[in-house]
């Protein structure tokens, strides 16, 4: 009965995570090509602490509503505090086109007690084997993994957020999508 499930849950994660993909991701995407070329060129930066690491400073846009489509509350708006480039910005847009949705509800979930979950319990980021299909709500990831190379899709769901989230776990502000082949 338990594999029965975890089917539908692979099922219904894929169509969930496609939707998601197609119909939020994909126009946003579109439309902030031209909006981080553009505000990498004329928008006013800040200085703030990241809000994963508050001891870590990072750039944002001053306005909030375009650093939440466009920013990254955790890495910045460049992938290092450094000096200004405007291909910089626009560069790490086009690597993390939706980075801070994975903070919004309804797209995004938190880590929970009452992820389920078949497959490894336990996951490596080393490169150590294992596999699983892990899901909380409507949300569905799937890993896999051997010793030189990975696969994770769908949301960043871990089969250990049952039992703990770590206090230095990023997801725990935020679970996101991932489409994501990881070499070790």
């Amino acid at each position: 009965m338990r594999y029965l499930e975890a089917a539908l849950m692979a099922l219904w994660g894929l169509v969930f995570f496609l939707a998601v993909e197609v119909a939020i991701f994909l126009p946003l995407y579109v439309l902030g090509i031209p909006a981080a070329w553009a505000a990498a060129r004329w928008a006013r930066v800040i200085v703030v602490p990241s809000m994963m690491d508050a001891d870590r400073p990072i750039f944002a846009y001053a306005n909030s509503l375009l650093n939440w489509w466009l920013g990254n509350y955790e890495d910045g708006i460049r992938p290092e505090f450094s000096w200004w480039q405007d291909k910089t910005a626009f560069q790490w847009f086009l690597r993390n086109p939706v980075c801070n949705l994975r903070f919004t509800p309804w797209i995004s979930t938190l880590p929970s007690p009452g992820t389920r979950f078949i497959g490894s319990d336990q996951v490596e980021p080393d490169g150590t084997p294992c596999h699983f299909l892990a899901w909380s709500g409507p949300f569905v990831g799937y890993r896999y993994q051997n010793t030189t190379w990975g696969v994770w899709f769908g949301w960043k769901i871990n089969p250990r957020d049952a039992r703990f989230v770590s206090t230095d776990d990023y997801r725990r502000w935020g679970i996101g999508t991932a489409a994501q082949i990881m070499r070790f």
